[in-house]
């Protein structure tokens, strides 16, 4: 996880977040007042207007197509979430309130994972929110060379809630995910002796569209590269 800067709010936002917000008010409370079909259909309706292309289009631009959790590459494997941070479900005043959108991955916002969990201060949450806050000063980011496993490690409970929570460690990322940072400490160790290719790899690692750059970030200051 990485700290990402919010881009401006979509045209369509702009144009029609206060209307939609209204019209999920009123189906809303059609809905709780005669919950019939036919205002179950008109709620889904409305709260399914955020999906629109032009708001998912700027999130793919603004996490340039990664998790804004886990930091996988979306767009190759699968078609991304518009991932609600506070959910919809519970928080439906802020459905379409751009600062509460992110881009997240199938996975790390499914059901298992973070679906409509949202846990207070008291169940030691709420989650890491990489867009307000520094993700580096809730996880350390980690290769152990004795496993050969590139882990995320949390420095405070909210940083472990969202670990567990969101499966930062899923056995199924952190294969994957070690397969890549591997490669990042060999380019790493390479620089650190002074290699120009080295350097110039480790760096490139640590761009914003890289997978996993939290963990090249972690060891360019690690190594002093």
């Amino acid at each position: 996880m990485i700290r990402v800067t919010r881009i401006a709010k979509p045209e369509i936002l702009s144009k029609k977040e206060v209307i939609w917000t209204k019209e999920l008010q009123n189906a809303l409370a059609e809905f709780r007042k005669n919950k019939i079909p036919k205002n179950r259909k008109k709620l889904n309706s409305a709260f399914n207007k955020y999906k629109h292309k032009q708001i998912k289009d700027s999130l793919r631009m603004m996490f340039v197509g990664k998790c804004a959790y886990c930091e996988s590459h979306i767009s190759h494997v699968g078609y991304g979430h518009i991932e609600h941070y506070q959910p919809k479900s519970k928080f439906p005043e802020r459905c379409f309130d751009w600062d509460n959108l992110l881009l997240g991955c199938e996975i790390c916002n499914g059901k298992r994972y973070k679906g409509d969990k949202f846990p207070d201060s008291h169940e030691n949450g709420p989650f890491v929110n990489p867009v307000t806050e520094n993700p580096d000063d809730f996880f350390d980011f980690e290769f152990d060379p004795n496993t050969g496993t590139a882990n995320v490690i949390p420095k405070n409970n909210r940083a472990l809630t969202t670990e567990k929570e969101l499966g930062l460690n899923r056995p199924e990322l952190l294969i994957h995910r070690s397969s890549v940072v591997r490669k990042m400490v060999f380019a790493a160790l390479k620089a650190k002796d002074g290699d120009q290719d080295g350097i110039k790899e480790i760096r490139k690692c640590c761009r914003q569209e890289d997978e996993y750059a939290a963990f090249a970030r972690a060891l360019v200051k690690r190594f002093n590269i």
